[in-house]
């Protein structure tokens, strides 16, 4: 059996040009002598922007599950419930279903996971766990189980592009 291999969040900021390899071995060396979490001490030692790690540790997380497309997926219709329409759509998060061992899928978006588990963690009482789901099917499901006749195709465009722009480049 194949051993899988961890994605390392400083080969993602190497791959990004965020830090260098000598950057990361560095980083790697304070952490054994530190123990503190990876991210925290490139912020400290070469200025790393929180939004650079934030966006690195995405990319890992998505890189580790994949991405979960709604629309193969069963849904437990009774999960819907556990968060409203305005949470739905302001977290761009999704209930699934409860799977075997009792936790609760929930799908986000890529652009909002960090927010996404920061609420659920603070506002559920189920055990979850995430999935990045494709960005069309995300908005497909909520608009069919969460509708918000206000929510336009051109609000959704519009909100996207501020939000981009807000969004700090990654190369």
């Amino acid at each position: 059996m194949q051993e899988i291999q961890p994605i390392r969040i400083g080969q993602i900021l190497i791959e990004h040009g965020v830090l260098t390899e000598q950057q990361v071995f560095e980083v790697l060396q304070a952490q054994k002598k530190l123990q503190v979490p990876f991210g925290v001490l490139a912020e400290r030692m070469f200025d790393v922007t929180l939004e650079s790690i934030e966006t690195a540790w995405i990319e890992q997380y998505q890189r580790f599950t994949g991405v979960l497309d709604l629309a193969q997926e069963p849904v437990d219709t009774e999960v819907l419930q556990l968060i409203n329409r305005r949470q739905a759509w302001q977290f761009e998060i999704v209930p699934v279903r409860y799977e075997p061992g009792g936790e609760l899928l929930i799908a986000a978006s890529r652009r909002r996971l960090a927010r996404a588990v920061t609420f659920a963690a603070s506002r559920l009482k189920q055990v979850a766990f995430f999935r990045i789901a494709e960005s069309a099917s995300l908005r497909d499901f909520l608009r069919k189980h969460y509708p918000m006749p206000e929510v336009s195709e051109e609000l959704i465009r519009r909100a996207r592009d501020m939000a981009d722009a807000d969004a700090p480049a990654v190369e």
